[in-house]
């Protein structure tokens, strides 16, 4: 049986506006738990805080991810939630997006081992959650985290993903950071098309997004791509992503190409979108 497969491509922006603060948790000096569980194929680093707050980084039989759980629970309508960043040296928080777990306390990195290997610095930990309704009060907390490369390196090396991105340092620019969204940067010259994936094991899922990032050429063409997560995982659909991806393009936005901004060398983060249609 054939299905049409919608998708929608996005790369994806930085947020900058957050509101004012509304609580403020104490910082607590913690460390890192590292845990091998070899017949789950799993290397997990956890910590938890008086504040509730735990988080986990993880690689259990070749997917990585990074949840954080006991924070505010998410309005239930919705399936993904903004959440501030600020870790070791950064002098200022970024807001990422994570996808809401079942528990709606719960949440998962959509770009997991770019958030590993800031949480491996060290130092002042904070995460700011916003408000659920507009112009309210956001929550943040503040921790300290004691450096734990070794533990997070685990992590991230038991999935092969690497304690330092090179891709990073070489990027003339980043843009992305899990939302949906095209960056003003960039837009699609060519939509990648890729084709919904066979059933594993007769089971299919209804829909599930996978999320990438690629260093852009001159010609719009991306390279050294890397699967950053996919939701669920065992289908392969980041597979089918990265096998539509040679005849997609970029270009730059009508803003960014007459600010003389560069596409050679830029690096992108964007996520595919499935939904099954019968």
């Amino acid at each position: 049986m054939h299905h049409r497969l919608r998708f929608t491509v996005a790369a994806l922006a930085f947020a900058a506006a957050t509101p004012a603060l509304a609580q403020d948790n104490p910082p607590q000096a913690e460390d890192w738990t590292l845990t091998s569980v070899p017949e789950r194929k799993a290397t997990m680093a956890t910590i938890e805080f008086t504040s509730g707050l735990a988080i986990a980084a993880r690689c259990v039989d070749g997917v990585y991810d990074v949840l954080i759980t006991g924070l505010p629970e998410a309005p239930r309508s919705t399936l993904s939630r903004d959440l501030g960043i600020q870790s070791g040296d950064q002098t200022e928080p970024y807001t990422s997006v994570w996808s809401v777990g079942t528990q709606r306390n719960t949440a998962f990195s959509r770009l997991p081992a770019v958030v590993a290997r800031d949480l491996a610095k060290g130092g002042r930990l904070q995460v700011i959650v916003p408000s659920p309704t507009p112009g309210g009060p956001r929550t943040r907390y503040v921790m300290e985290l004691n450096p734990s490369s070794t533990a997070i390196e685990q992590t991230l090396t038991a999935c092969g993903r690497p304690l330092v991105d090179p891709r990073e340092a070489r990027a003339e620019e980043i843009d992305g950071n899990g939302q949906d969204g095209l960056p003003d940067t960039v837009r699609w010259e060519s939509v990648p098309r890729p084709t919904f994936p066979e059933s594993v094991n007769g089971r299919s899922p209804l829909e599930g997004y996978v999320v990438l990032s690629c260093v852009v050429t001159a010609e719009g063409r991306m390279t050294e791509c890397q699967t950053e997560s996919e939701h669920p995982a065992g289908y392969n659909l980041w597979r089918s992503v990265e096998r539509s991806l040679p005849r997609a393009r970029l270009k730059l936005s009508d803003e960014a190409a007459a600010a003389g901004l560069p596409l050679a060398g830029r690096m992108v983060r964007f996520s595919v979108n499935f939904k099954m249609e019968p």
